[in-house]
């Protein structure tokens, strides 16, 4: 049963970016509606943000983010390939990921609507946060925000500062995308390409933030 239990859920996995792409193009004015409505949390007031502004912050912070030394500890940890990253999010019991954790899945939308492609993005990054917070045992609750999800985070040692505060520079633009902005296929690129500096933090710590020592196959 357990089996096919797992194998299930690799089924789901493989099926859901081709299903989301046929129902998001069919389905484009009611799922930017609805996002529109579940994110408004996460809006400081006025959606209306100087997009081209917060997007230099953010690829500012990308930097920091990217220069930030790695632990002592984690640094001869082998890394867990992309190709394994859905799986490995389902043994250690945690949601997979949208796109596999493969920032292209979101350029290739980008390159037909870059506001849709944005509006992905957004979930995939709530879903990384909720899991952080599961892996960490860390308490939020069912209807917390992405933002909200990130400060917790970072107040229980989670994420360091310039990763939350990158995180939120990502989901505030695309919150802005969501609420109307119209967004180029490059500002949207730009952004998918901040999600994959915090993208590579993430899959290392699949490799390391669990207690069962994971190992290559030989």
């Amino acid at each position: 049963m357990e089996y096919l239990k797992l194998l299930l859920e690799y089924i789901k996995v493989l099926v859901w970016p081709i299903v989301t792409v046929v129902l998001a193009f069919t389905f484009k004015d009611s799922l930017m509606e609805l996002l529109s409505r579940l994110q408004k949390a996460d809006l400081p007031g006025d959606v209306s943000l100087d997009f081209t502004q917060n997007l230099e912050e953010a690829k500012e912070l990308s930097r920091k983010v990217e220069e930030t030394p790695m632990r002592e500890e984690h640094k001869n940890v082998p890394t867990i390939p992309l190709t394994d990253a859905n799986s490995r999010l389902i043994s250690v019991g945690l949601q997979p990921s949208p796109s596999g954790l493969d920032m292209n899945y979101y350029r290739e939308l980008a390159n037909q609507d870059p506001n849709l492609a944005l509006a992905g993005l957004r979930m995939e990054v709530d879903v990384l946060a909720r899991n952080l917070a599961k892996g960490f045992n860390i308490n939020i609750k069912k209807n917390d925000g992405g933002m909200r999800i990130l400060d917790v985070l970072y107040h229980n040692g989670a994420i360091y500062k310039e990763q939350m505060m990158l995180a939120k520079k990502v989901l505030s633009l695309c919150n802005a995308a969501i609420h109307g902005k119209n967004v180029s296929k490059g500002q949207a690129l730009d952004v998918i390409d901040l999600t994959d500096v915090l993208k590579g933090d993430y899959i290392r710590w699949l490799s390391w933030g669990f207690p069962d020592g994971w190992q290559p196959p030989e």
